[in-house]
């Protein structure tokens, strides 16, 4: 078995391991297949020293959906700051790259983000979930005022269409998300017309919302002054 760690930074360390290897296991199983003693068992260590770096398996989910969050808020800064946001359609370019890129890079963010709906925050220990919050409200605001510098959009629009985004992506993602034994029948039936493109439904899905938040907020907005 292994050894408890110690010291903060060893404990750190075994924490970012314990999420490294559970990011494994929730890209090739369900949710609700995945046990925390099977994670522990991963790992060669007990349940109770598990227990001690995650109280629960929400706990362990929320937080590693929360790493992700923030290396692809770090991202998003980063694009924005390579290319500023002077109007809308800088924006609309900034989020369809992004979105383009998280598709093609990271199915681990894709697949947690579609599983969220299912895991239940109340499992969640005030102090992990408090942290963790805190910590991406601050990678947001920093976030949404570099996106926001030139007043093209205000700090709600920005919010709100990132909010959107994240539902869609989970929609799209659930929905081109079949059991194998009913891909098979579609296949074997020919019903081609009922399997979905997760890459283009998200795609479409967003640059769709985007045209409609543009014509309906932006416009309206502008109009209006």
């Amino acid at each position: 078995m292994a050894k408890r760690a110690m010291t903060p930074e060893a404990k750190a360390l075994k924490a970012k391991a314990i999420l490294d290897k559970a990011a494994e296991m929730f890209l090739s199983s369900e949710y609700e297949k995945i046990k925390m003693s099977d994670i522990a068992k991963q790992m060669g260590m007990s349940n109770g020293i598990l227990f001690v770096y995650f109280k629960t398996k929400e706990a362990l989910f929320f937080s590693l959906l929360c790493r992700e969050y923030e290396k692809r808020l770090a991202r998003l800064a980063e694009m924005a700051k390579e290319i500023p946001v002077q109007n809308f359609d800088d924006f609309k370019n900034l989020v369809m790259n992004e979105l383009m890129e998280l598709v093609d890079h990271n199915p681990l963010y894709v697949r947690l983000e579609s599983m969220r709906t299912a895991v239940f925050e109340k499992n969640v220990d005030p102090e992990t979930m408090l942290n963790h919050k805190i910590n991406l409200y601050k990678l947001l605001s920093e976030l949404v005022a570099i996106i926001c510098a030139s007043h093209a959009l205000t700090q709600e629009d920005v919010m709100e269409i990132l909010q959107a985004e994240a539902s869609i992506i989970t929609g799209c993602k659930l929905s081109a998300t079949l059991p194998e034994e009913v891909i098979d029948i579609i296949e074997k039936n020919g019903l081609d017309g009922l399997q979905r493109n997760f890459k283009e439904d998200v795609r479409k899905t967003v640059n769709c919302y985007l045209d409609g938040y543009y014509k309906n907020h932006i416009v309206t907005r502008k109009d209006n002054r």
